[in-house]
């Protein structure tokens, strides 16, 4: 190459290398300050976009983790609640064995039954108000928890909720609000007709009013009406109401027996809130009780000659669960031990998907562990290496900043020459 004093290629070439340098120089600073090899498109393009991906992926495997934690709070609050109803239910059973006891009288059954309807009603009350972020979790909800990336069957879990309540742990149909008592809705009621010993002594038979007719014969049966507005059980009925046979009056001559076909009966009301709702006077033209106890149906009492009455005398109809006589607190230990039976089911369904879970989260830290160290590896700048590299650079750029000062000295040097 000739030497020349207009092109001083030697300081071109200096420069050049000098631009160079400085380029992959800043971007090893970038590097170094960010932590990151990619630290624009133009180092790596694929990389970039899997990393992208990748970053993508990895943020939904630590959200379905999240997700799965509050999921398995979420059971534990619906089993904790199932918990304390067994409690309950484990009570309810410790005194149904007492009541049914033949050394416990009635009066003892009453004060027991207190007890085993204040349980009755905290049970409902735990069922209806367990709930997690404002979600009822023990009212027959099914929950879908996202817990995997994609918005398929195997990234969700489908929780199906049980729907509790007192009434259907005890298999006792309650009646929803309003509904009408006819020949396709019936609840059974049990009608006992008791004297203070708790033996039967009679053939009482109550009916629904504006009914068809139907009998309800003493024991298990069934309330038919038609459309008319009184045969509605409500749903917050008594569980049973008691009449008490007060006084027996012949033409206004006081009596200690009698019936409703020739006498006046007078009734005290009692129900299982432990209120007295007064009482009742009836006689064969007059023998109906309109909206019993607060039931919301209304009752007949038979007028027939053959079905006689004694001054304290106890006629209990059974409305729901109760421990008010010796064979209603027997039926009751079968009640309770099939109602924690069931309850055992539910807990027993929640605990597994607890520990399925509880295998979902392990397998989501187990992925996301190994994602992330995989996109650390293409993402991540190796230190040591790229400190390496950005020492290598700047002795180059000093290097080339001397040799670019010298080279331009050159056109003086040849100068001389002339």
């Amino acid at each position: 190459m000739a030497l020349s004093l207009i092109t001083n290629m030697g300081a071109n070439i200096a420069a050049n290398a000098l631009a160079n340098n400085q380029t992959e120089m800043n971007q090893t600073v970038s590097q170094l300050a960010t932590g990151q090899r990619i630290v624009n498109a133009a180092i790596d393009p694929a990389g970039l976009a899997i990393s992208l991906e990748m970053s993508g992926l990895l943020g939904s495997l630590n959200q379905d983790s999240t997700n799965a934690a509050n999921a398995q709070g979420m059971l534990q609050t619906a089993d904790g609640a199932l918990a304390n109803i067994g409690n309950a239910l484990v009570t309810m059973q410790q005194i149904a064995n007492e009541s049914a006891d033949g050394t416990v009288n009635n009066t003892q059954r009453q004060s027991l039954d207190a007890q085993f309807q204040q349980l009755y009603t905290e049970i409902n009350n735990i069922a209806q108000s367990t709930e997690f972020n404002g979600i009822s979790l023990l009212q027959g909800q099914q929950v879908t928890f996202q817990v995997g990336p994609s918005n398929s069957a195997q990234d969700q879990l489908v929780v199906s909720l049980p729907n509790v309540s007192a009434g259907g742990l005890l298999s006792f149909n309650v009646p929803s609000t309003g509904l009408k008592l006819s020949s396709d809705n019936y609840y059974g009621v049990t009608f006992n007709y008791n004297n203070e010993s708790g033996a039967s002594t009679g053939g009482v038979s109550p009916v629904v009013s504006y009914g068809t007719g139907t009998t309800l014969d003493t024991g298990t049966a069934n309330l038919a009406a038609s459309s008319g507005t009184s045969g509605v059980i409500g749903p917050n009925s008594p569980n049973w109401v008691m009449l008490t046979v007060q006084s027996i009056s012949s033409s206004g001559t006081a009596e200690t027996t009698g019936s409703l076909s020739s006498d006046t009966i007078t009734f005290s009301i009692t129900t299982a809130n432990g209120q007295n709702e007064g009482t009742v006077t009836l006689s064969s033209g007059a023998n109906w009780i309109n909206n019993l106890g607060g039931s919301g149906a209304d009752f007949s009492i038979s007028t027939s000659s053959s079905v006689t009455f004694a001054v304290g005398q106890e006629i209990l109809i059974s409305l729901g669960p109760n421990l008010m006589t010796q064979g209603s607190s027997q039926t009751q230990i079968s009640s309770v031990s099939t109602a924690l039976s069931t309850l055992a089911g539910y807990r027993g369904s929640i605990g597994a998907y607890e520990q399925q879970l509880s295998t979902i989260s392990s397998n989501l830290q187990s992925e996301s562990q190994n994602l992330t160290a995989a996109l650390s590896n293409i993402q991540d700048a190796n230190v040591a290496t790229t400190f390496a590299q950005f020492t290598k650079q700047l002795v180059l750029e000093q290097s080339g900043v001397a040799v670019l000062k010298n080279a331009e000295q050159i056109p003086q040097q040849l100068a001389q020459l002339i």
